[in-house]
């Protein structure tokens, strides 16, 4: 009797997960790198980051379809002829393969992971924490302490879980029980912790972004920026799901092996692609609105750091201006030293609108500046 297999247990399905996720990957991590040199801005850990976690998850869509392409991935089990005893305990070359993608899959996945959530963290720090003091930085350093502990854990967890019997890694299902115990609650438990990591770190930015001083309706906006990460943790969930029912199942006989462990891959390809190219879109954001990178880190420095619109005249930059928007604002040269003088102003828009407002001028050393009433 044929066996019926869900689409994400095909594959085709397994091959265009691992080459779609890897290209999107590589298109967004591409996209991010080419606005820091557009904006010249320098590279930082945030974006370092994300290049291994790029290169892990190309490495891991090409052992998926190096599987699919031995007919190991997304193939039913195939059993040979004369064999008529407990399927738990067959041993072929394809469980055998099988077995060692698996095994390198749960390695990089930890590793992979970290650097993506480490990469949220180091963004949040370079937008949040522009100085090395206060609750937030140390909160943010205390959070990537704890993802690179728990990244670096369960990479040698993982690499040991069967202790120095390595041959029951790519042996039967009878050789992982038997040396291996714990292993699918091993991987349970991985899922459950990234889950949780992904949903705190998710919305660790909003309580900041709600002390900027912004509109609330400013505020919706830029919540919103900072939680398409959000579909990481959607991502993770969905992989903490399929893991949770394959956990309750157990090692069951009736279920045929390679597809119970290809959709496990399937869909940590998913989470995998998904994540790298979420940890991108807060910055690629700015390429589709047309904001200033610069201009959006140094606007949060007024809460975070140092509060430019609260900032005395004298104090400052004579060549600064905080506005709440862009304006296309020009300096004359003016002998005058006359103060107070009222006159209207042509200020032109971000939105290329001309507006007439009342002013009054201040001469400073000679450069008269404008400030509207």
């Amino acid at each position: 009797m044929a066996i019926e297999q869900k689409y994400y247990q095909t594959p085709g399905h397994v091959v265009a997960a691992a080459v779609v996720m890897s290209l999107l990957d590589i298109g967004a991590v591409g996209l991010r790198l080419w606005i820091r040199v557009k904006q010249r801005q320098a590279l930082k850990a945030d974006d370092w980051l994300i290049i291994p976690a790029t290169l892990l998850t190309i490495g891991i869509g090409i052992s998926l379809i190096y599987g699919v392409s031995r007919e190991t991935l997304g193939y039913p089990t195939r059993m040979p002829p004369d064999f008529a005893g407990n399927p738990l305990e067959l041993k072929t070359d394809q469980i055998t393969l099988l077995s060692k993608i698996e095994w390198a899959f749960n390695m990089m996945l930890p590793l992979l992971l970290g650097c993506v959530k480490a990469s949220f963290l180091f963004f949040y720090r370079r937008i949040f924490a522009v100085s090395r003091q206060g609750v937030v930085y140390f909160l943010l350093i205390g959070l990537i302490f704890l993802v690179f502990a728990w990244s670096v854990a369960f990479f040698f967890v993982f690499l040991f879980m069967c202790h120095r019997n390595f041959f029951a890694i790519w042996g039967s299902t009878m050789d992982l029980i038997q040396y291996c115990a714990g292993s699918m609650n091993l991987a349970l438990s991985l899922c459950i912790t990234d889950f949780a990591y992904d949903v705190v770190i998710i919305f660790f930015p909003v309580p900041l972004i709600w002390r900027l001083s912004l509109s609330t309706g400013k505020k919706i906006a830029v919540s919103a920026v900072f939680l398409l990460g959000a579909v990481t943790a959607a991502a993770s969930l969905a992989r903490l799901i399929i893991m949770a029912r394959i956990a309750t199942v157990g090692f069951d006989p009736s279920e045929d092996e390679i597809l119970v462990i290809t959709e496990y891959l399937y869909w940590g390809m998913i989470e995998c692609g998904v994540s790298v190219f979420a940890a991108c879109l807060p910055s690629l954001q700015f390429l589709f609105r047309g904001l200033s990178w610069t201009s959006f880190v140094e606007s949060t420095k007024s809460i975070f750091g140092y509060n430019l619109s609260k900032a005395p005249l004298n104090s400052a930059s004579k060549d600064a201006i905080s506005t709440d928007h862009i304006y296309n604002v020009s300096y004359t040269e003016d002998s005058s030293k006359a103060r107070g003088a009222q006159n209207l102003v042509h200020v032109s828009s971000d939105n290329n609108e001309q507006k007439q407002f009342a002013s009054e001028s201040y001469a400073t050393d000679d450069i008269k500046g404008e400030r509207v009433l």
